[in-house]
């Protein structure tokens, strides 16, 4: 029996991006109120109104559950479609009306007006009129109630409703506030620690071969050390320092859960540093995908929140041969191995100007600019024996069977690319537009029915929120 601890750890994280991002809807409604932002925003301190809006949003939710609840694919891919929506003006969203999500474990999971504050901790206890509201909120929110409750000196209302997941954690949905992004009530997540020798500013100063390779080598033994040393602490800490001690979790199910339960919110709170620091620097940031490229799944792209959940099935008609992919262009220069560089065409943040119309909706790439990247196949768990050893006093040989057993390899490509400068780049809008309206290549990979898609949405779903650290700002 193998330890489920840290596959349990990766699927909560799911839940926490799911159930909220899965509940507005950018046009349309479902249930019977078809209530907006702007009719809220007109009279702020109407609860009538607050309630249903907020009721609108539950609502939406639970008929995208019940429409897919048979089908992951298609709920992630219509949470990655619905993401992009709820960042923009619209029924939900309008003026200083705005909706956000916040788990059990007190961790922001969506902000449709400041999505920096996404991964935050919420102190209800920091003495703020907001966190005050926040503590009302959160104390009287229960599953198919509404809460609300007054704030400000203008009598504005917001109001609270708790969703429940399928996976497990369960969120507040919250309209209404209205607040300062610097709001003592939020606090920053735990980046300790998190530094690269290479950074993505070293990679934009200077983006040679050699610095993109070190910098995504780096990325690799920063993620694999973190998640090895959370993993060792806590196992050692709540199941014991012996081999005997950790093999006798195989049949305990209530300590597993315990152990799952204080991994998930250590690595919680580490996913978030992700998206700034040394990990991120203008167009310089790294992605994380499927070994599996017949999936092509994006588990991290630390740009942009869109690309999250979805698949690299997206056409680059300058390239070569006859499968324009980018994913089956990382299928080619990898051919069986680890490493490679592959040249394509992306989306470059920096320039505003550079993004195809309807790329998603179209399994177009996003934008026109030439891209380098260097791409690595890793293991996640390739640091835990070594971790787990050092915190047991042990020879990394004595706790390598342990280590195997329960936390067996989890394989991701991790890559970085460059802008290069390049003239007289063909304009591609038109062979985009030659796309358009066909999409048979825009699939969301979800469950399937191996190993290794399981650890893949194991590990997919723990990154759906993150991502939305990283939003474009002009998204």
């Amino acid at each position: 029996m193998k330890f489920r601890t840290y596959g349990m750890v990766l699927g909560l994280f799911f839940a926490l991006g799911l159930v909220f991002s899965f509940t507005i809807e950018a046009s349309g409604t479902h249930g019977d109120s078809t209530i907006t932002a702007q009719e809220v925003a007109d009279d702020p301190g109407n609860e009538t109104k607050m309630k249903e809006f907020v009721n609108r949003i539950v609502n939406y939710y639970e008929h995208v559950r019940a429409d897919n609840i048979d089908n992951r694919p298609a709920l992630i891919r219509e949470l990655t479609i619905f993401a992009r929506d709820l960042r923009r003006e619209g029924d939900y969203k309008h003026g200083d009306i705005y909706a956000m999500g916040i788990t059990e474990n007190l961790v922001v999971t969506n902000h449709a007006e400041y999505p920096e504050l996404i991964g935050h901790k919420v102190n209800p206890d920091a003495g703020t009129p907001l966190a005050d509201t926040f503590k009302a909120l959160l104390d009287g929110s229960a599953i198919g109630d509404t809460n609300c409750a007054t704030y400000g000196q203008d009598g504005r209302v917001a109001c609270a409703a708790k969703v429940e997941s399928d996976l497990t954690v369960n969120v507040t949905n919250i309209a209404g506030l209205r607040h300062e992004v610097d709001d003592a009530a939020f606090v920053e997540p735990d980046c300790s620690g998190l530094t690269l020798d290479t950074s993505a500013m070293d990679v934009y100063g200077n983006p040679s071969d050699a610095n993109l390779e070190a910098y995504v080598k780096g990325v690799i033994e920063t993620v694999q050390e973190d998640v090895a040393k959370i993993t060792a602490e806590q196992l050692t800490l709540l199941a014991g320092t012996s081999i005997n001690e950790l093999l006798g979790l195989a049949n305990d199910a209530a300590k597993q859960q315990e152990i799952t339960n204080s991994i998930t919110t250590r690595i919680q709170e580490r996913l978030f540093c992700f998206g700034s620091g040394d990990f991120k620097y203008e167009n310089i940031y790294v992605f994380i995908m499927s070994e599996d490229l017949e999936q092509s799944t994006v588990i991290v792209n630390g740009n942009n929140f869109d690309l999250n959940g979805g698949n690299l099935e997206l056409r680059d008609n300058n390239l070569e041969g006859e499968d324009k992919t980018i994913a089956g262009l990382f299928n080619r220069v990898l051919a069986g191995g680890t490493s490679a560089y592959a040249d394509y065409r992306w989306d470059d943040p920096k320039d505003d100007t550079d993004e195809v119309e309807n790329w998603f909706e179209n399994n177009l790439v996003p934008g026109t600019s030439p891209k380098r990247s260097y791409i690595e196949v890793a293991d996640l768990n390739g640091l835990v024996a070594g971790a787990l050893a050092q915190a047991l006093g042990l020879p990394e040989t004595t706790v390598a069977g342990f280590a195997s057993q329960f936390f067996p390899p989890q394989n991701y490509i991790f890559g970085s690319g460059v802008y290069p400068d390049v003239p007289n780049v063909p304009d591609m809008m038109d062979d985009m537009a030659a796309g358009d309206g066909d999409d048979s290549g825009c699939a969301i990979a979800g469950a399937g029915h191996t190993s290794r898609s399981t650890l893949l949405n194991l590990f997919l779903v723990a990154f759906v929120l993150f991502p939305a650290v990283f939003l474009k700002r002009r998204a």
